[in-house]
């Protein structure tokens, strides 16, 4: 009955009825219930329809226990099979489709009728077209059905739903040498506004974590973010953040990048609008690219009108629901939110290691297993405390060892370990001291004495 993208479709808009209370906008469930239903609700698939306040407590509680996936349609029992092909049958079919993946359906079904596999009086074309879209096998939809689906994907509020990747841009200098460059890139499904994009010199969690950052504090936090299955956006690190957020992060399916199509769309217009319009070979830093990039983005892309939108800029429909931006975003929170944490033990001696650094902290902690947090650029600035927590409160901070200092500190209930240490743990008075750069027969004389 369904496909899985009609399902999920499906979940998406069942968890943006309910997200308002999820994020705590709703005083009373039970009103919110009564409200929402008092006019039909637009569903993917079903069309208009009206619904009563107990389904959607319904959806509420089957997500509280099942999260997203509790709110997908459940599927037919005799899903994936046919009652004119049977099983036998079908794998000749899927088989054939594997010998020939970009031949239509109608060639398909001539051969296999040809082969006398299938007798055209009992099995129509139609008949082996539903079968193999419902085995989802590579290019069996038909024209336009793909984008019909991924119409169903479009939300109708903004920040409901984010897409983000990544693409492959050109080689830049840096100083005298080139590198890849990579377009991270995140936009609001509803209003095609990109929430924030800029090119980088890597891939990896530290640029994936800095350029969501700098997408939330600009718009907002999303409901959901949708992404591809890369290793860094299935990275712990990337899921506690959004966790953190209130965000649910969803993966598409491995090798299915219909549903992240309009992210897709996005790049082709960066390759066609603006790359084409550059020369990269005279950008002379990756800040200066991006400063070009941004001033399209502002001027071009974000005011043009969008064929999508029925002619509306992606800027322009994005403010006129602007009202529904949770604009009370603690700047401090947010930056909390995107520490790194991290599981660490405590060595007797008061310290641990993060990216082959050591750091201490006080003794009382030695033994436990704590949880650091720390932005990473905190680990090359001297002197940087990272803060230390347990059961999710803060109880003390690190520094990084000082191994010089160290060797100098008189440790608590310890003797020193020579004269040197005696001299340098002695406080004289003013008048005690020993006078620089001359001899002095009485301070000499105290001294043997």
């Amino acid at each position: 009955m369904f496909d899985e993208n009609t399902r999920n479709a499906i979940a998406l808009k069942r968890f943006s009825l309910i997200s308002p209370i999820l994020n705590g906008q709703v005083r009373n469930n039970t009103a919110y219930y009564c409200e929402i239903t008092q006019k039909p609700i637009e569903m993917p698939y079903y069309g208009f329809r009206k619904y009563a306040p107990k389904t959607i407590e319904t959806w509420y509680c089957e997500y509280m226990r099942g999260g997203l996936d509790a709110l997908k349609p459940k599927p037919r029992g005799d899903k994936g099979s046919s009652r004119v092909i049977d099983e036998q049958l079908g794998e000749m079919v899927l088989e054939k489709k594997r010998m020939y993946p970009k031949a239509p359906v109608t060639v398909i079904y001539e051969m296999l009728i040809k082969e006398g596999v299938i007798d055209a009086a009992s099995i129509s074309l139609t008949t082996v077209y539903r079968y193999l879209k419902k085995t989802r096998v590579k290019n069996a939809l038909l024209p336009g059905e793909e984008e019909k689906d991924m119409k169903r994907f479009s939300h109708q509020y903004i920040n409901e739903l984010w897409q983000t990747d990544v693409m492959y841009g050109p080689y830049i200098k840096d100083g005298n040498k080139k590198y890849k460059t990579y377009l991270f890139a995140y936009l609001d499904d509803a209003s095609r506004l990109i929430s924030h994009a800029q090119f980088y010199f890597a891939q990896n969690f530290d640029v994936l974590r800095h350029s969501f950052k700098e997408a939330v504090l600009k718009r907002g936090i999303p409901n959901l973010i949708y992404t591809d299955n890369g290793k860094i956006y299935r990275s712990q690190q990337f899921e506690l953040i959004c966790a953190g957020l209130g965000c649910t992060l969803i993966h598409s399916k491995p090798y299915e990048p219909n549903g992240r199509g309009k992210i897709e769309r996005f790049f082709l217009t960066v390759r066609k609008r603006f790359l084409s319009a550059i020369d990269p070979t005279a950008v002379k830093s990756i800040d200066e690219f991006n400063s070009m990039f941004f001033k399209w983005l502002d001027e071009d892309y974000q005011k043009k009108p969008h064929a999508s939108l029925d002619g509306i800029a992606p800027l322009d429909y994005f403010m006129g629901q602007v009202h529904r931006l949770n604009l009370n975003l603690n700047p401090k929170e947010i930056e909390e939110k995107f520490l790194v944490k991290q599981k660490r033990k405590i060595g007797h001696d008061g310290t641990f290691s993060i990216d082959r650094l050591l750091y201490e902290t006080k003794t009382k902690f030695a033994g436990l297993t704590v949880e650091v947090r720390y932005d990473p650029a905190w680990l090359t600035i001297p002197f940087t405390p990272i803060l230390i927590y347990i059961d999710d409160k803060k109880v003390g901070e690190a520094l990084q060892v000082n191994f010089h200092d160290n060797a100098h500190m008189r440790r608590r209930g310890r003797s020193p370990a020579n004269s040197n240490d005696v001299a340098a743990n002695i406080t004289l008075s003013p008048s005690e001291e020993k006078p620089s750069q001359t001899i002095s027969f009485a301070w000499m004389m105290k001294e043997v004495e």
